[in-house]
């Protein structure tokens, strides 16, 4: 009995070492890298001496670590940095660099954007270029042209010709429900009405784009879109496809507009508009206050002042208990709300808040707008993510004072009587604080041109990458986020479905999760997170989601994962998800088949630094266990010798 418990022990430990010392585990018991609680600037990864600016992030190499696109100080020549999770550093592909120039018939111009994406629908990852002769001018117009790769870490430098945009810069799209990569903008020499470059890929002839007028269904107020727009490809109504908003301006001196055309399956029907405040900024979007809806976030700036503004997007609701008013249940998150509105006002109210950080900006700036040093029309956007997981977005703020340029980062906490009016304590708004503690790798940059968050090792916290002025020795930075959060986070990825097997790098444009949660206190919490929504303007957005969780205690209830195919179910529905782990749903459906039941899952866990610790406890409290059983095993064995010694000795006695 004894001998079969050692042996079973013993095999349990050698495995459990053996899962210890495996491969990267073993690296949990190192020093660690970083140690205490704050940003830490990273040095030696390969970015040092750069002459340019990043532009994009993608995978290029399909191994699920972000890699860097770069743009060269001359604008003529895009570099790929492939991150080595090995080294710990980026290094340059030798053979992926693509230089624009006069070529033919085709004329060189100054690269503004790129956009990567599956052109051709084959799995690997492309590249859009766009730029102009003369960047800036907005009569010019905007040539692009698309290299495809190779799946080599190279391109083939035969370039496909884009039919030319006006200044105003296409955004990527599933337009028609195919899961291949579209344009929207205004055609070149035709901007009357917007247009939609179809891809109607075709190697033979060389064609990769079709330019067909946007249908529009009814009378709908024309639409000249805005240079430099917002434009993004993101879920407003709720039902986890993704739709489509504009901003609108028919000349300089106009008033800003926006429109939003809500997503029919295979088209797009205008759903409404209105104006936006004089001075606005770029909008991004969040879920700013955790109801599971998408909300508008832009500066404003006016009269020398620069504020906040968040318009909420007021939604049906999440069920809280059984019946009561009209609500979404849980298991029903998807469900569109043709009443969705933004309420955009001239002050805070349950809506709608306005937000003066004014005050804590540093050396009395304001909140930059543009980047005047970028040859072309550069916007710098409020950047948003969620640093220390609670499940409430912060963001990061450019404030310029003289020649001083700094990158801030900025804390989402609740509203207080204190700084926010009774309407918005009551409603739970949020307001945002400036985080100062152990961020002086940050906030000690006084050259800072832009800023934008991204896991750097796929370690799951969403680190800071700095870009500062071009006469900075070290014009790329990166902030090591080291602040130690109680909380959990979850990262999903959508590929766009054209193999059962296929890259990672697809940079896929559309994809919506919604989930729902129980906090430490019981209550049921609604998120929602898109992926990659806006790619215009070097908008630096990730090509996957990387979202909060919060305090919990539990697995994630349920999450939908919405595709743009035009089909009646789109979505899938994952529950009991398990928190700290990545996500990667490959949306693939074989020909005659018309909902996501060949969809599959790839799931990633990440490890938590306890865990080395917990599984230690175990194996020694199971020695441990294991020597009490053993001892007394010896001692039950001895009592019945000693008793069968006493029981023949009064055998051997009565026989006397």
């Amino acid at each position: 009995m004894s001998s079969k418990l050692i042996k079973t022990l013993a095999t349990f430990f050698v495995y459990s070492a053996l899962f210890i010392f495996h491969n990267e585990a073993i690296s949990w018991f190192q020093t660690a890298r970083y140690t205490a609680n704050s940003l830490y600037s990273v040095d030696n990864i390969g970015l040092k001496g750069i002459n340019g600016t990043v532009v994009a992030f993608a995978d290029f190499n399909s191994d699920k670590y972000t890699d860097l696109i770069v743009l060269n100080s001359d604008q003529t020549t895009i570099s790929i940095y492939l991150w080595d999770h090995a080294s710990y550093r980026f290094t340059k592909s030798p053979s992926a660099d693509i230089t624009i120039s006069t070529d033919g018939n085709n004329a060189g111009f100054l690269i503004t954007n790129v956009l990567p994406g599956d052109y051709n629908y084959d799995g690997i990852l492309d590249i859009l270029i766009m730029g102009q002769v003369s960047p800036g001018d907005s009569s010019k117009q905007l040539y692009m042209r698309v290299y495809m790769g190779s799946g080599n870490n190279t391109f083939d430098p035969n370039y496909y010709n884009v039919p030319s945009s006006t200044a105003q810069q296409p955004i990527p799209l599933d337009f028609y429900g195919s899961m291949k990569v579209d344009l929207l903008g205004h055609q070149f020499g035709d901007s009357s009405h917007i247009s939609i470059w179809k891809n109607v890929f075709n190697e033979t002839s060389r064609t990769l784009f079709e330019v067909v007028q946007m249908p529009v269904n009814g009378s709908v107020q024309n639409c000249t879109i805005s240079d430099p727009h917002s434009n993004a490809f993101i879920d407003l109504n709720g039902d986890c496809l993704a739709d489509l908003f504009l901003t609108c301006r028919e000349s300089s001196s106009a008033q800003l507009t926006y429109q939003i055309w809500t997503n029919i399956k295979g088209g797009f029907t205008f759903s409404r508009s209105g104006n936006l405040p004089d001075g606005t900024g770029q909008i991004s979007f969040a879920d700013m206050d955790g109801d599971g809806t998408l909300d508008m976030v832009y500066p404003v700036c006016s009269g020398g002042t620069c504020k906040i503004h968040i318009a909420y997007n007021k939604q049906i609701p999440l069920c809280t208990s059984s019946g009561g008013s009209v609500c979404r249940q849980s298991s029903n998150l998807c469900l569109a709300d043709g009443n969705f509105s933004f309420n955009i006002q001239t002050s805070s109210s349950e809506t709608y808040s306005i937000i003066d950080i004014s005050t804590e900006l540093p050396d009395d700036g304001t909140i930059l707008m543009t980047d005047t040093t970028f040859k072309g029309n550069l916007p710098v956007p409020i950047r948003i993510g969620d640093y220390n997981f609670d499940g409430y977005p912060d963001i990061l703020v450019i404030s310029s004072s003289g020649s001083t340029y700094r990158a801030s980062l900025f804390q989402s906490e609740l509203c207080t009587s204190q700084r926010c009016s009774s309407i918005e304590v009551s409603s739970q708004r949020r307001i945002f604080t400036r985080v100062t503690d152990g961020a002086s790798p940050l906030n000690d940059i006084t050259d800072a041109r832009s800023a934008t968050f991204m896991d750097l090792d796929e370690d799951g916290t969403l680190d800071i990458l700095v870009l500062r002025s071009a006469t900075s020795s070290n014009r790329i930075n990166v902030i090591h986020n080291n602040y130690f959060n109680d909380a959990f986070f979850l990262k999903a990825l959508m590929l766009n479905g054209v193999a059962d097997k296929q890259g990672y790098g697809v940079s896929y444009s559309g994809a919506s999760y919604k989930f729902t949660i129980l906090d430490t206190s019981g209550v049921q919490r609604a998120n929602q997170v898109a992926q990659y929504p806006q790619s215009a303007y070097q908008a630096l957005q990730l090509p996957y989601s990387l979202f909060g969780l919060g305090r919990t205690n539990n697995y994630v209830d349920l999450l939908f994962a919405g595709s743009t195919r035009n089909q009646t179910l789109y979505y899938t529905t994952y529950s009991g998800v398990i928190p700290n782990s990545q996500l990667i749903v490959v949306p693939y459906q074989p020909p005659g088949i018309f909902d996501p039941s060949t969809w599959s899952l790839e799931l990633f866990i990440h490890p938590g630094d306890w865990i080395p610790w917990v599984l230690l406890v175990l194996i020694i409290s199971t020695i441990v266990m294991a020597i009490i059983v053993v001892i007394l095993s010896w001692m039950e064995k001895r009592e019945d010798r000693l008793t069968q010694q006493r029981e023949q000795h009064k055998i051997h006695f009565g026989a006397l």
